[in-house]
């Protein structure tokens, strides 16, 4: 029969020990608020204005006019260049990352009525940029040619549509809206694993584990204690991250707390449990830390979905990303913040979160039949 007491005697000796290594609190608070502001600041999908250059070979009206309406696209920052070896000495230097060429026959084609070409010359060392760089100017120029055929009664050789742009659930396409609620995995899933990857091995290492051998202690009761004391340290650091996005990244949150306390319970317990089987199988602080960052860390970076398309990944990689628990977290409390409640997202990810706890438990349990017997 499990002893109450006993639990709540070591889940105390863990929360003073807790506090008096100063290194855990730096772990579940400080590191946490490092890594936010670097995905907050440091990691951005956001388009940024793009420095182009234009070469006017025509030199008419019409051609100035389109230069005008280039320069008036807030999202590209233009300068008028010479000739094209200039232009390509700014574009292999970085200076711009694209130039357009309006041709010499440019009105001419214009006059009549046929579709006049603008070359667009594009950096492919940045491949997204370069799209970037060909959609506005494409676009822009298109969107003016448009409106001149209009005004001048002309037929134009193309339907013209005028499209009504609606955005869902980021109306701003703020990347950090995604990024953010995201990175908690991430953050959680180094900061719960590392937490616990320490603690049975810093017991041996200190000589501490000699010490609870002596007591009527049993491997349930032990194994549970450290959970409940490393739950509540790590809920804690949820909670803070969350107060941190909230209030001073201002993303909105527009899900139910019950859904993300449920959600990041089960990944904190599949989490702290994945810490303590390393550390009962490592019994070094060094050796653990290293396991917790190369098995936990790294994998729930890379197959989480949160900075890769996981849909673009190769199928075998993609069966992997089945079994890291950081990638149901990041699609629930992603969608928890932009989309509200989707239940059927919350209620796989709640199952497999579970799972994923559940066998932890049971692998800890087992290999700690040579702690505590």
């Amino acid at each position: 029969m499990m002893n109450k007491n006993i639990i709540f005697t070591f889940v105390i000796k863990e929360f003073r020990q807790i506090t008096r290594d100063f290194s855990s609190i730096l772990i579940a608070f400080v590191l946490p608020l490092i890594l936010l502001f670097l995905f907050g600041f440091g990691i951005n999908f956001d388009t940024n204005t793009i420095k182009i250059g234009i070469i006017d070979e025509n030199n008419t009206i019409l051609s100035r006019d389109i230069k005008e309406s280039l320069n008036n696209t807030k999202f590209l920052d233009c300068i008028y260049i010479k000739n094209e070896i200039e232009a390509n000495k700014l574009l292999s230097g970085g200076i711009i990352r694209g130039y357009a060429v309006i041709p010499v026959n440019f009105t001419k084609e214009f006059k009549k009525n046929s579709n006049p070409k603008i070359q667009i010359i594009t950096d492919g060392s940045e491949p997204n940029t370069a799209k970037f760089v060909s959609s506005y100017i494409k676009g822009s120029v298109e969107s003016y040619l448009e409106y001149e055929k209009i005004k001048s009664g002309k037929k134009s050789n193309s339907s013209i549509i005028s499209p009504i742009l609606r955005i869902w659930y980021n109306p701003s396409l703020k990347s950090v809206y995604f990024i953010l609620p995201g990175s908690i995995s991430i953050i959680m899933t180094l900061t719960g694993a590392i937490l616990t990857a320490l603690v049975i091995a810093r017991e041996w290492e200190r000589g501490t584990m000699e010490a609870i051998l002596t007591t009527e202690i049993t491997k349930f009761e032990f194994l549970i204690s450290k959970y409940i004391a490393y739950f509540i340290l790590s809920m804690l650091s949820v909670i803070f991250c969350f107060f941190i996005i909230i209030a001073i990244f201002k993303v909105p949150y527009i899900g139910s707390y019950f859904f993300l306390f449920l959600i990041s319970s089960l990944f904190m317990l599949t989490s702290i449990g994945t810490g303590l089987f390393i550390s009962t199988i490592a019994k070094d602080q060094f050796i653990a830390g290293q396991m917790a960052g190369t098995i936990s860390f790294m994998p729930s970076m890379m197959l989480s979905g949160l900075i890769y398309e996981i849909d673009s990944m190769p199928f075998i990689i993609r069966m992997i990303s089945c079994i890291i628990p950081a990638k149901y977290y990041v699609s629930s409390i992603s969608s928890l913040f932009l989309t509200g409640n989707v239940y059927k997202i919350l209620i796989i990810s709640s199952i497999y979160l579970f799972a994923f706890a559940a066998v932890v438990f049971l692998l800890t349990y087992f290999c700690t039949k040579e702690v505590i017997e």
